[in-house]
């Protein structure tokens, strides 16, 4: 088969069809689910070196710090069961490992990092409209993800001060973890905030979902929930539709809509024009790993590292769709990548050096 360039959000129905399972959900042969007492369940654990360590800069040290983050990797899984093995041998295992390197390293300078391996729910799940078959997929994803933070927090946290963080898919799971977890939970008060990019948060439900806990508002706030996703300048999602998590069940939600998003460089929703000369945009160097390969099915063993990208900028606005719009040198270069606009791809690896300084200025403001 050849390789395909797709978004997450992309529209490529021939691809999205060529994802469906077989059977449905119920009568699928379901993945060993994960035992989280074990460290081999986790994909990155405090104590031992992986990806999550690695910087384009910088030297970490493999220390206990005094902060925790609980981190949840996005859709990795592009293949036809509902839910995706936990399996060294293929490529899904692998991305893994490359989305810890690109997202989950920018809160390692701070952070002890919990990520957990999870029976992911596959990519045709999101498309999946005409029964609840994408809605079970995505309860069971969850379900090991409760599990996971359960043992994070009565066995490995200790009442530290922590974070949760998670993109796409796993942006949508921790919306639902802080709503049956944080709010109105004891571990609240440890809470400070919660990184979920890359998935529609509309703004009328987030009373609701989370009465004690606030949008933020600066680069400071505390026990609150930041949230963008990325396009070039322009881009719209006026027709788009995207699952949505309620207490109530799943719904259909419009993407266009007035939706939680701050600007990571300025850390508000104003709508002006915003740069950074002190953001480090970082890329994945892989000696064999393609990350445009969706079919790629095996673990090719790769080599991974991460670069900073230099010599071209970019600014940033939240538009009045609730995105963040990117323009600039450094976008031009990387658009041919993007989704007719949607840089959804991007969205933690463009602001990767603005995360990791503002997780460091919000657990410093806790610890004031």
């Amino acid at each position: 088969m050849s390789k395909k360039k797709l978004s997450p959000w992309n529209n490529n129905l021939k691809f999205i069809h060529s994802l469906k399972p077989e059977t449905n959900f119920k009568s699928n042969e379901h993945p060993a689910k994960p035992d989280y007492s074990k460290p081999s369940n986790w994909a990155a654990f405090p104590g031992r070196d992986g990806f999550q360590n690695l910087s384009p800069d910088n030297s970490l040290s493999l220390d206990e710090k005094e902060f925790d983050v609980f981190f949840i990797h996005p859709t990795g899984y592009f293949e036809k069961n509902w839910n995706s093995p936990i399996d060294p041998t293929t490529a899904a295992f692998e991305r893994t490992g490359s989305h810890l390197a690109t997202q989950a390293s920018a809160f390692s300078e701070t952070c002890n990092v919990y990520a957990p391996y999870y029976r992911q729910a596959t990519y045709f799940s999101f498309f999946n409209t005409d029964s609840n078959d994408g809605f079970d997929a995505l309860d069971l994803a969850y379900k090991d993800l409760s599990d996971a933070f359960k043992i994070f927090l009565q066995e490995h946290n200790n009442g530290k001060p922590f974070f949760i963080a998670g993109h796409s898919q796993g942006a949508l799971h921790g919306q639902r973890l802080i709503n049956e977890f944080i709010s109105q939970k004891d571990s609240c008060k440890n809470f400070i905030a919660a990184y979920l990019i890359g998935y529609i948060l509309p703004t009328k439900h987030f009373d609701e979902m989370y009465p004690d806990l606030s949008i933020s508002e600066s680069n400071i706030d505390q026990q609150v929930i930041i949230s963008w996703c990325t396009g070039i300048e322009g881009f719209r999602r006026n027709r788009a539709k995207s699952l949505f998590w309620t207490p109530d069940g799943w719904i259909l939600e419009p993407m266009e809509q007035s939706l939680v998003c701050q600007n990571p460089f300025s850390w508000n929703d104003h709508l002006d024009w915003v740069d950074d000369p002190n953001n480090i945009s970082i890329r994945l160097k892989s000696d064999k790993l393609s990350l445009a390969d969706y079919y790629a099915t095996k673990n090719t063993y790769s080599k991974l590292s991460i670069e900073a990208i230099t010599g071209f900028s970019f600014e940033a606005r939240i538009s009045n769709t609730s995105m963040v719009e990117t323009r600039g040198p450094l976008i031009e270069k990387i658009k041919r990548f993007s989704n007719e606009g949607d840089l959804h791809n991007f969205d933690i690896s463009l602001f990767w050096g603005a995360i990791r300084k503002n997780v460091k200025e919000r657990a410093n403001a806790y610890a004031s």
